[in-house]
């Protein structure tokens, strides 16, 4: 890797040679990639994308700019499905997507280098509806390596996503695993940017900043799962709930941040907030069983999931508020 790709990501030079030469993300992928110029039905009917698709691997970054002289799309979007590949190619192939000022959108699968690299480069970095990322440890000799995944964070960061989200799942997910995650957790651990989002750095990121507000000792420790017990849900939104692990990762959250903020309260003020919580689950509950049809299939599920966690979302910004004051 040349020295001009260090300074663009600002990476140290020594590290970022060793895990380029000696060490690769994972893929599942076994189909070299393919680009191509197709229209979208994300888009009107005369506009047009650039689209890859495949294992990243020696040579695609050319290919990328070969696509893009020969077919230019009319949107800047790289529309990109991948299990991931050679991460040096992948590095070079996020360098064109920032500097060209291409927005990334996850569809199907994006994993490894395609999530933790190319993914993070966009302007806006976007799932489609049921698409997922996965995250994992880069690994040496098939063992986990630290060095190649603070590389890798680093790139996360000089992209506006926080260093935490790769970090912590680069620790818990070895080079043989993978942590999935749709666009719930990604926008919960702020590894989603739409295009009315601010940098998720700067931006929302419930899971991450719920953990921090309520990491003292006046929070009552919660076992993982929804803030309530899933044997008494009656709602379909409860059932929802408690069926999708995402769901119940960002309602733990939510139960958290709200023993915090109760507990920072004099009794007027714990009895008002009480009450206003119990009229906003009538409201969220309300809203998002109108999109719960019959059909309890991931992908027909998410359109009521979207609207539970973009409601939660909202009242754990609330309620860290009301415990501030």
């Amino acid at each position: 890797m040349h020295c001009h790709c260090c300074k663009q990501f600002g990476i140290n030079l020594g590290a970022l040679v060793l895990f380029v030469l000696t060490m690769v993300l994972a893929s599942a992928s076994c189909v070299a990639m393919n680009f191509s110029t197709e229209a979208t039905p994300f888009l009107t009917p005369t506009e047009t994308i650039l689209r890859a698709q495949g294992e990243i691997v020696d040579g695609d970054f050319a290919k990328l700019l070969s696509q893009i002289k020969k077919s230019p799309p009319t949107a800047k979007v790289l529309e990109i499905t991948s299990g991931g590949g050679n991460v040096s190619e992948a590095i070079r192939i996020a360098e064109a997507i920032r500097s060209l000022g291409f927005s990334v959108v996850a569809d199907g699968e994006c994993a490894s280098a395609c999530a933790q690299i190319i993914f993070p480069a966009g302007t806006y970095s976007m799932l489609t509806m049921g698409s997922v990322l996965g995250f994992h440890s880069c690994s040496s000799g098939g063992k986990r390596d630290d060095l190649c995944n603070q590389a890798i964070a680093s790139l996360a960061v000089s992209n506006g996503f926080p260093y935490g989200t790769i970090d912590m799942f680069a620790e818990l997910y070895g080079p043989g695993e993978m942590k999935w995650m749709s666009e719930i957790s990604a926008r919960c651990f702020g590894f989603y940017r739409g295009s009315k989002d601010p940098k998720p750095i700067s931006g929302r990121k419930a899971c991450v900043d719920g953990y921090i507000y309520t990491a003292d000792a006046t929070t009552t420790p919660r076992p993982f799962g929804p803030s309530f017990n899933c044997v008494k849900a009656n709602t379909r939104v409860e059932k929802l709930i408690c069926v999708d692990r995402e769901l119940m990762q960002a309602d733990s959250i939510l139960g958290r941040v709200y023993d915090s903020a109760f507990h920072r309260l004099i009794s007027n003020e714990q009895t008002a907030l009480k009450k206003s919580q119990i009229g906003w689950l009538k409201v969220r509950d309300t809203e998002c069983d109108l999109l719960i049809g019959g059909n309890v299939e991931f992908m027909a599920t998410r359109p009521a999931a979207l609207c539970i966690y973009f409601y939660d979302e909202d009242r754990i910004y609330e309620l860290i508020k009301v415990g501030l004051k």
